[in-house]
C-alpha cells in the first residue's frame, strides 16, 4: 500500500511541485492550501507524513502543529520552510514537529522523505 502524504502549503506552485515529485516517487499525495483546512484533513486522512509550511496567512504552521499535538495527533510531521535559521528550525521542533526540511528543496528530497517514512 502506498504511503500517504499530506502537504499543507499556501503557495500553490510549491504544493504542486511537491505533489509532482512525491507522486512520481510512488506516494499517495493530498494537498491543503490553508492551515485550517489542513488541520481538518490531517485528522481525516491520518497520513503517514505531513509536510507543513510554517508561514501561512490564515493559520501558521506553529498553530497547526500545536493544535494537532494538543489533540493527541501522533503522526509524523515535518516543517517545510524557507526560514532556515537555527532559531526557526528549533522553534518548529519545540512546537511539535518531528523534522525540518528547508525550502527550496534539493535533489535529495525524495530520499529524505523515504528516510523519514522508514523510521
Amino acid at each position: 500500500m502506498k504511503k500517504r502524504i499530506l502537504i499543507i502549503d499556501d503557495e500553490v506552485k510549491i504544493a504542486r511541485m511537491f505533489v509532482r515529485r512525491l507522486t512520481k516517487a510512488g506516494y499517495d499525495t493530498h494537498v491543503s492550501n490553508s492551515g485550517s483546512e489542513g488541520l481538518k484533513l490531517a485528522y481525516e486522512l491520518q497520513a503517514d507524513l505531513i509536510l507543513l509550511d510554517i508561514h501561512m496567512p490564515d493559520m501558521d504552521g506553529y498553530e497547526v502543529i500545536r493544535t494537532l499535538r494538543s489533540n493527541g495527533y501522533r503522526g509524523l510531521v515535518s516543517a517545510c520552510s524557507a526560514s532556515v535559521s537555527v532559531r526557526d528550525s528549533n522553534m518548529t521542533l519545540e512546537a511539535g514537529c518531528d523534522y525540518f526540511i528547508s525550502k527550496p528543496i534539493d535533489l535529495t528530497f525524495e530520499e529524505t522523505i523515504s528516510d523519514l517514512l522508514s523510521r
